[in-house]
C-alpha cells in the first residue's frame, strides 16, 4: 500500500510541476543538470543489459553479437605502414558496458558520459600487408582479438529534430565523439606469411608484446568504429525526449 501511495505522490508532483521533471524510459528525472545526469546514468545502466536482445519498445535492435560487415584501415604514420581490411566481424561484450558518470550542460547543448567496458571480443576475417616497426608483415585468414578494461569518454552535441504532426521537436544527437583507453589486449592472426607457422607465431607474439605501441596508430579507426556503434543507440535514447525539456537558451 505504501508503494502505491508513494507512486501517487510522485505522479501528483510531476503533474503539478511538469517542467521540472523529464520522463526518460519510465524514469522520472529532475531537469536540473546535475540531478538529470545522475538520473540518466541510472536509466541507461538499467537498459544497457537489454541491448544484447534489443529493446523493441524503443526501436533498439539486438546488438550482441554486434555485426560489422566490413572495416578498412590504412595506416602510414611513423613506424607503421599497413593496409588492412576486416570483414564479417562479430563483436561480443558491448551489453556489459556501464555508465560511470553523465554530465549534462543544457546551456551548451552537450552531454559528456564516461563508460567502462570490461571486455570486447572480436572475430572475423582479415587481409593485411605492409611494414610494422620495419618488419614486413602480410597475411589473410581468420583473426580474433580481446580487449579488456576499456574506459571511454563519449561527448554528444545535442540538437533538434522535427516530429511529424507534433508540436514539440525531438531531442537529437547531432554529433558523437569517442575517446578511449584500453587496459589490455590479446590478438591472434591466423595464416600469416602464407601459413608459415614459425613466422606467424613469432609475429603474433610480437604483436601481443607491443600492442600498446601499435594501438597509438590504430586508435583513431577503432574510436570511429566505437562511435558508429554508439551513435544509433544515442539517437534512439535521446529521440524519446522533447528538445525543449533539455535544451536551454545559451
Amino acid at each position: 500500500m505504501w508503494k502505491f501511495l508513494i507512486f501517487l505522490s510522485v505522479v501528483y508532483f510531476v503533474k503539478c510541476d511538469e517542467k521540472s521533471f523529464i520522463n526518460f524510459g519510465g524514469f522520472v528525472c529532475p531537469r536540473e543538470d546535475n540531478a538529470l545526469g545522475r538520473c540518466l546514468r541510472d536509466a541507461l545502466n538499467t537498459y544497457i543489459p537489454q541491448l544484447a536482445t534489443g529493446v523493441p519498445e524503443y526501436g533498439v535492435p539486438p546488438c550482441e553479437p554486434l555485426l560489422v560487415p566490413a572495416l578498412a584501415v590504412q595506416q602510414s604514420a611513423g613506424p607503421i605502414s599497413i593496409t588492412s581490411s576486416f570483414s564479417d566481424v562479430t563483436v561480443r561484450g558491448p551489453s556489459r558496458m556501464r555508465v560511470k558518470h553523465v554530465e549534462v550542460e543544457s546551456k551548451n547543448h552537450s552531454t559528456v558520459a564516461t563508460l567502462h567496458i570490461p571486455e570486447l571480443r572480436m572475430k572475423g576475417d582479415y587481409n593485411l600487408k605492409g611494414q610494422l616497426l620495419m618488419l614486413p608483415i602480410e597475411g589473410s585468414g581468420k583473426f580474433s582479438a580481446k580487449y579488456g578494461d576499456i574506459d571511454a569518454t563519449v561527448t554528444i552535441v545535442l540538437g533538434r529534430t522535427p516530429r511529424d504532426n507534433a508540436a514539440a521537436d525531438a531531442l537529437a544527437c547531432k554529433s558523437l565523439g569517442v575517446k578511449f583507453h584500453i587496459g589490455k589486449a590479446v590478438m591472434e592472426l591466423n595464416n600469416l606469411f602464407g601459413g608459415d607457422d614459425d613466422l606467424g607465431n613469432a609475429m603474433n607474439k610480437f604483436l601481443n608484446e607491443n600492442w600498446e605501441n601499435l594501438l597509438v596508430e590504430l586508435q583513431s579507426p577503432m574510436e570511429d568504429a566505437l562511435r558508429d556503434f554508439l551513435k544509433p543507440l544515442a539517437d534512439h535514447a535521446f529521440g524519446t525526449l522533447d528538445a525543449d525539456d533539455i535544451l536551454l537558451s545559451k
